[in-house]
């Protein structure tokens, strides 16, 4: 299972979903776990200046592989629209290191009590 962490530094979790300049990607399977890339995101800009793609739709076609996205924050529309690619959405408070996390998600796959959401993706990856 892969799993992208929002991140500037590449050590911590530091920012919203819309707005990272980078996720670090990690293939997880329990008791392994490993660094598999580094995403760096890139929209294209309008005549304006503005953004001529949609920032979520572009993180969500690069991330589409992952199971969890880690970020500081999201809001509720691009929430909703990473579950709807089959990508559950974790909010951590600013700072928290990556390696940390992923030592969470190894205690809770061996406490075999996994939330209902992480059972239904393990399965799907199973198929």
């Amino acid at each position: 299972m892969l799993i992208a962490f929002a991140s500037s530094n590449g050590e911590s979790i530091d920012s919203h979903f819309a707005s990272s300049p980078a996720f670090e990607v990690y293939e997880f399977g329990g008791k392994s776990r490993g660094f598999v890339h580094s995403a760096q995101v890139h929209t294209e800009k309008a005549a304006g200046g503005e953004e001529a793609e949609d920032k979520v739709d572009v993180r969500i076609k690069q991330l589409k592989e992952c199971a969890i996205i880690y970020c500081t924050q999201i809001g509720g529309p691009a929430a909703a629209r990473l579950v709807q690619s089959g990508i559950h959405p974790l909010k951590v408070p600013e700072g928290t290191k990556i390696y940390d996390e992923l030592g969470k998600l190894v205690q809770l796959f061996n406490s075999g009590k996994l939330p209902p959401w992480l059972r239904k993706k393990l399965a799907q990856e199973k198929r």
